[in-house]
């Protein structure tokens, strides 16, 4: 029997007798897919609504392999600002956050600046129990301080920005030396492609370079190039690597949804799975998401889901046990799950 998937069955086992002992739920990872991957490649872009992403702005490569591949047609951010979508990827939860504030572990945290720190297991922790190896690939992160705010340093023309790096405000990572040794520039992946890939690759675009846009770099059909750009030349990269298998996938997704351009009062929170706090919604809009396999053609999935998805399928595919609202939550497994014919 895999070693994972054992861990996994000793886990719910031993959750089952919590639940006779203390009446808790266990999230148990649930066996939604018989793929199990060995490469999993998330490419994170910002601010853009689904219709926006692919069809209403220059954006032929997205809008092609949307086409070609696995499609998440009723995907929805979790709530607004970028930071809680971040979190909610790699961790299952929100945590309540509704700024874009810095993690309290940032190595320039001014005097009672507003931070947050987190604690309790994220996929990182998942990852390393099941002896599986992770990294994040940011843009313009300064190699030699993985937890600065912003590069460069004042925050007004930010390439990299703090808030688009969620692993930072862990205590269990940002206070470990070996973990923070895995907060890498861009820079660092096309060399480990050639050689040997972590298992989980999170890639993050610069701030012009991901649909954001800063005062240097606001012109809209421009952001919308530059980031279909970056998807088209990192698809590449990674599908022409030895670490491109047929259990291996990338996902291009977005953090949070605006309405349409030229949209006039459209609501501003759009949800989909129930993501509220005491009846106010939460949704971070309807955004694109796509799903990249080796063997895979055109598809199409329609359930309503939102980031916690995303994460249930990562961590049903290497065998984790689910985190927070990610246990209950659909998954991609029908696109990832494709098989060579």
């Amino acid at each position: 029997m895999n070693r994972r998937v054992f861990q996994n069955i000793f886990i719910c086992v031993a959750s089952l007798v919590l639940v006779a002992a203390l009446g808790v739920i266990p999230a148990c990872a649930k066996d939604s897919g018989s793929k199990t991957f060995d490469h999993v490649y998330v490419i994170v872009l910002e601010n853009h609504g689904f219709d926006d992403a692919l069809y209403n702005g220059p954006s032929p490569f997205l809008r092609g392999l949307s086409r070609a591949q696995g499609l998440a047609t009723y995907y929805f951010g979790v709530t607004h600002p970028s930071l809680p979508n971040y979190l909610a990827m790699i961790a299952g939860d929100e945590f309540g956050i509704r700024d874009n504030n810095p993690s309290c572990f940032a190595s320039d945290l001014r005097l009672l600046q507003h931070c947050h720190r987190l604690a309790g297991d994220s996929l990182v922790d998942q990852l390393e129990a099941a002896g599986l190896t992770w990294a994040l690939y940011a843009e313009s992160l300064p190699a030699a301080a993985p937890l600065q705010q912003a590069n460069p340093a004042g925050g007004r023309n930010a390439l990299y920005a703090q808030k688009h790096n969620p692993f930072v405000y862990f205590e269990q990572i940002a206070k470990n030396a070996a973990r923070l040794d895995k907060l890498r520039p861009l820079d660092s992946l096309a060399p480990e492609l050639s050689g040997k890939a972590p298992n989980f690759a999170f890639i993050v675009p610069n701030q012009c370079h991901d649909g954001h846009g800063l005062k240097m770099c606001d012109d809209p059909g421009q952001l919308t190039r530059d980031y279909d750009a970056f998807v088209e030349k990192t698809v590449g990269l990674i599908r022409g690597s030895p670490n491109w298998t047929e259990n291996s996938v990338i996902v291009v997704t977005f953090d949070e949804g605006e309405p349409p351009a030229g949209a006039k009062e459209a609501p501003s929170h759009i949800d989909c799975c129930g993501a509220d706090a005491g009846g106010a919604a939460l949704g971070g809009n309807h955004i694109a998401t796509i799903v990249v396999t080796k063997c895979g053609g055109p598809a199409t999935d329609a359930v309503p889901m939102n980031h916690y998805a995303l994460l249930a399928t990562i961590e049903d595919g290497f065998h984790l046990p689910r985190l927070r609202k990610a246990a209950g939550a659909p998954t991609l497994m029908d696109l990832f799950d494709r098989p060579c014919r």
